[in-house]
């Protein structure tokens, strides 16, 4: 996050506030150059790949948001939260109905604009999201597990750092996480005010990302050493184990909802920034509307979104080797297009920008920071994302 992500991040934003302009036309105006003006389409098209899917996981989610309001009738027997969880992903009405809500409350935000859309909403729900997960982790602090959860997260596994595997891993979550190399950042930074100092912002993001990610950590995983459950069942955490500890827990359903709640608020900002990004590009490219983009763009994402949501269910048997479609585009969003955006960002503000105008743009102007910032993006994370994508993949 530090090393690559920083970095980046105050790159992106330079990008969007200089030229204010979509993901795609702002590296043509930084370059006119063939070779550097297709490359936004990298990060557009991991955008998109990441809206088919991302959207139906926040459909399970809010799907067991609806059955812990609805209350304890609505759930399953002790015992049967991991078949209760099949059923719900593989039941092709409950799957493709709250994937639909959660992409027309999307397109909602999108077509109300930045100001009384992605902002008010945000402003709204990131207060709550804080005070929820901050809820939840002094609560998971409280539990018998927490010593061993605390070993599990910060004790380090020295095999696990001499593979590749895991640095790729780390730049993959590093770039999810902040929505680098997707034009996220580039799109929002056009609309970030010229007084803002870029650096600082984007070190209060990185910080801020990183201790948001703690705390889910620290909420999670005392619950999972207390309650016998597997630490390694990864996302299934949240919908075939969590419910268990939730039943356990002394007012676990009221729990339950501010935790699901909690999950909501984070999905739903994310595929609206994700949103964001082709909206932005469609109102530029042929001079829509907002509504109109963002209905157009998010409906094309809604039926993308179809066969992924219908992937475990009466689709699961026509998927090569039994590998769901979502896993297949995750795999190559964030381990491929993603780091791919990343290097190219990297090289086009090294390269292509004039090294004074580049530096200016980020705030860095006349400083010994600003040159190693402007020689990093040039050698630097170009060869390391590079390097550790290659080995991670098999590549090299």
């Amino acid at each position: 996050m530090l090393a690559l992500g920083w970095p980046l991040l105050i790159a992106e934003l330079a990008i969007g506030r200089t030229t204010r302009a979509d993901a795609v036309s702002a590296f043509g105006r930084i370059s006119a150059a063939r070779p550097w003006r297709w490359l936004g389409w990298i990060g557009v098209l991991a955008c998109v790949g990441i809206l088919s899917y991302y959207p139906v996981v926040a459909g399970w989610v809010a799907n067991y948001l609806w059955q812990y309001l609805h209350g304890p009738a609505a759930l399953p027997e002790p015992a049967g939260y991991a078949a209760h969880f099949q059923s719900v992903i593989s039941d092709p009405v409950q799957a493709l109905f709250f994937f639909s809500l959660v992409m027309i409350a999307t397109i909602a935000i999108v077509a109300a604009g930045v100001e009384r859309g992605i902002e008010r909403t945000c402003t709204l729900l990131m207060p709550v999201f804080v005070l929820l997960l901050v809820s939840l982790s002094g609560y998971g602090l409280s539990l018998d597990g927490a010593g061993r959860a605390m070993s599990f997260m910060f004790m380090p596994d020295w095999d696990a750092l001499r593979r590749p595997a895991t640095y790729l891993a780390a730049i993959g979550q590093a770039f999810f996480s902040i929505g680098l190399g997707m034009g996220v950042l580039i799109t929002y930074g056009a609309y970030v005010p010229a007084r803002e100092k870029l650096p600082r912002a984007a070190l209060f993001l990185v910080l801020g990302d990183t201790l948001i990610a703690l705390l889910a950590g620290l909420m999670i995983f005392p619950a999972v050493f207390t309650y016998g459950v597997d630490p390694a069942q990864g996302p299934t955490l949240a919908f075939a184990a969590l419910p268990e500890v939730f039943r356990l827990m002394p007012g676990g359903r009221w729990f339950a909802i501010a935790f699901f709640l909690l999950l909501i608020i984070a999905a739903l900002t994310s595929s609206v920034a994700l949103l964001e990004v082709p909206v932005a590009w469609a109102m530029a490219r042929w001079r829509w509307r907002r509504a109109r983009a963002a209905v157009a763009i998010g409906g094309l994402a809604l039926a993308c979104g179809v066969p992924v949501a219908l992937g475990y269910g009466m689709l699961a048997p026509a998927q090569p080797s039994g590998v769901p479609l979502l896993d297949r585009i995750d795999h190559v969003a964030s381990n491929v297009l993603l780091p791919l955006s990343g290097i190219s960002i990297a090289l086009l503000v090294g390269w292509a920008w004039r090294g004074t105008a580049a530096r200016s743009a980020a705030d860095l102007a006349e400083t010994v920071a600003g040159a190693l910032w402007h020689w990093s993006m040039r050698l630097v994370l170009p060869a390391v994302i590079g390097l550790v994508m290659s080995r991670g993949l098999g590549w090299i």
